[in-house]
């Protein structure tokens, strides 16, 4: 009887290892993009907006690999916390997932006129990024 609810025991810690692997490539994969240094946008508080899109691609590139459905990204620019944020919406199994990486920004170069314009004016951009 001990030999069979010992082997019932293995047979459970084996089943939610595998169960939990997902989630743990999952969760590697966000804390590696969650890491400033690798956005190539973004260097030392300096955003150039025209890089921004190969951050994405690279983002969504990764969260592909990751086995999940990218549904799309949103880019946040605030100005009142000199922030930049890139929020990839994704999609693994039933669940919907966000997938935040942010940045200090202190300036930024290259951003199209329309862009600063409603950054000046609302202090905060959101952009929908494919």
């Amino acid at each position: 009887m001990d030999k069979q609810k010992s082997l019932q025991d293995k047979f459970g810690k084996l089943f939610n290892t595998i169960t939990s692997i997902p989630k743990k490539l999952a969760d590697a994969v966000e804390e590696r993009l969650k890491e400033p240094s690798n956005l190539i946008s973004v260097q030392e508080g300096l955003l150039n907006f025209e890089r921004i899109e190969e951050d994405v691609k690279r983002i969504q590139h990764d969260l592909k690999a990751g086995g999940d459905k990218v549904l799309g990204s949103h880019l946040i620019l605030d100005d009142e916390r000199n922030l930049m944020e890139i929020k990839t919406y994704t999609e693994r199994g039933d669940k919907t997932f966000v997938i935040t990486v942010d940045a200090e920004v202190k300036r930024i170069t290259n951003i199209p006129s329309d862009v600063l314009e409603e950054l000046k004016e609302n202090g905060r951009v959101e952009l929908s990024l494919k």
